[in-house]
């Protein structure tokens, strides 16, 4: 009998769970409740979630140095539906990948237009790269509010961010509107999937901090989640272990 395990990566978050499948020989009690195992997993792992996709969308492309923003309008700047202020927020990015493009830079970006909570106003949330810079080019790239709220991403942390951002339920959204719209140059997190032995269990790397941890037992398997941060030297690849060590790090990461 085999256990599944499914590892995801995104920049210092990792996120693993290990957990017992239904195989072709068990009879009906045994799939069913090995179906619930695995049903019970997946919503662990979360990733499944609008929540937990951006999550870890965060998490693979921003540090705690990017910044979150967000961009308001003063009354007489207000527009007169959604779709004008989608307009706006776009217009405002063209303008800073542009400034950021004359400077051989990348902008990345993820932002999300809301109207449905507080006094129900149209705003944008917004998470930045920056260069340490950026911070009055971007006031002056927005000429309708006079409030332009930023913080650095490292304030929230990313499951916070990912919360506050899809914080207006679907149901409260026009038909077909997005929960976020992100940059076409995101890094996807690193996803890997496979059957390892029964007898395998969970552990971290020395130095890293667990987040969330997560165990059921019952008399026709189990399922362990594991959710930690790699120590803040981590680099892509790993800079923070020798070479020799790296392949172990990998090899203990993704199998």
């Amino acid at each position: 009998m085999a256990k599944r395990k499914k590892t995801i990566i995104a920049g210092p978050i990792v996120k693993t769970i290990i957990y017992t499948a239904p195989e072709p020989q068990d009879g009906k009690r045994a799939r069913a409740e090995k179906s619930r195992m695995t049903s019970a997993a997946q919503k662990a792992m979360n990733d499944k979630t609008a929540r937990g996709r951006l999550e870890m969308l965060l998490a693979a492309n921003f540090t705690g140095r990017d910044l979150f923003i967000t961009l308001t309008y003063r009354d007489t700047d207000l527009p007169a539906n959604r779709a004008a202020a989608v307009k706006n927020v776009r217009h405002f990015l063209k303008l800073f990948r542009e400034h950021r493009k004359a400077r051989g830079q990348e902008l990345k970006y993820i932002y999300t237009t809301e109207e449905k909570h507080g006094e129900a106003r149209l705003h944008h949330h917004l998470v930045v790269s920056s260069n340490g810079e950026d911070i009055e080019i971007i006031r002056s790239l927005w000429p309708f509010g006079d409030i332009v709220d930023l913080e650095y991403v490292g304030k929230f942390g990313y499951e916070t961010l990912a919360e506050y951002v899809t914080k207006e339920s679907v149901t409260g959204r026009p038909v077909g509107a997005q929960m976020w719209t992100a940059s076409r140059n995101m890094k996807k997190p690193i996803v890997k999937t496979a059957y390892v032995p029964n007898d395998t269990m969970l552990a971290v790397p020395v130095g890293c901090h667990i987040i969330e941890r997560e165990e059921k037992v019952t008399e026709f398997g189990n399922y362990c989640y594991i959710k930690y941060r790699l120590p803040r030297g981590y680099k892509e690849p790993p800079g923070w272990v020798t070479a020799g060590e790296k392949g172990r790090l990998e090899a203990f990461l993704l199998t």
